[in-house]
C-alpha cells in the first residue's frame, strides 16, 4: 500500500493549523516547513497549503553543488544535510514552487520532507494529522485516484469542459504530493 500527500486547495480556510503542527514536528527546530499563501489578497481571502511537492526529478537537488539535498529509497526528497549544505542557495533559486528556504543565522536550507519519520511508517505528517478542513491529507494512492476521478466527473456534470488551459485537468508528475 503506498500512500500520498493529496492537496484540495480550495478546502484550505486558513487556519494554519499545519504550520502550527509543522513547527512541533521533531527535528524541526520550531520552524515551520510549510506555507498557507493566499491566492490573491487583494481580491479575496482564499488561502492554500503550499508545502514541498516532492518533485520526482527535483531542481532543487539537481542545482546542489555539494549534494546535500538527498532522495529516500521511497523518493521522499530531504531537506539539506546540514554537514554538506554550503550556503550557497540554489536550491531556493531552481525550485519551482519557491519551497526551499533558507535560514541565514544559522547557513542552512529547510523544506518540508513530509515528516519522513513519521510517513516511512505510513504515520501522517504532521500537517495532514491537523488540518480540519481536509486540504491536507494522507491517504492511499488508489483512494487519490478515486478522488480525482470524481472530481473530473463532477466538474464533467456541472458543465466544465475541460481545455487546456483548465488545472484541474492536469495534475503534474510528483512523488508523493497530488493536487487537484
Amino acid at each position: 500500500m503506498r500512500k500520498v500527500m493529496y492537496l484540495e486547495f480550495e478546502r484550505c480556510i486558513g487556519c494554519r493549523a499545519c504550520q502550527a503542527a509543522c513547527r512541533e514536528c521533531g527535528g524541526h527546530d520550531a520552524k515551520e516547513r510549510n506555507y498557507v499563501e493566499y491566492v490573491d489578497f487583494f481580491e479575496n481571502r482564499q488561502t492554500y497549503p503550499m508545502l514541498c511537492m516532492q518533485c520526482k526529478d527535483p531542481a532543487c537537488a539537481k542545482v546542489c553543488p555539494a549534494n546535500a539535498i538527498q532522495i529516500t529509497e521511497e523518493g521522499v526528497v530531504l531537506s539539506a544535510m546540514e554537514d554538506k549544505c554550503i550556503g550557497c542557495r540554489n536550491c531556493t533559486f531552481g525550485c519551482p514552487f519557491g519551497i526551499p528556504k533558507f535560514d541565514f543565522e544559522e547557513n542552512k536550507m529547510y523544506k518540508c520532507d513530509m515528516c519522513y519519520d513519521r510517513t516511512k511508517h505510513e504515520i501522517a505528517p504532521m500537517c495532514a494529522s491537523v488540518c480540519p478542513s481536509d486540504a491536507i491529507r494522507f491517504i492511499d494512492h488508489d483512494e487519490m485516484m478515486e478522488l480525482r476521478r470524481r472530481r473530473t466527473q463532477m466538474n464533467l456534470i456541472e458543465g466544465k469542459k475541460p481545455s487546456e488551459n483548465d488545472k484541474w485537468e492536469y495534475v503534474p508528475e510528483f512523488f508523493g504530493v497530488y493536487s487537484d
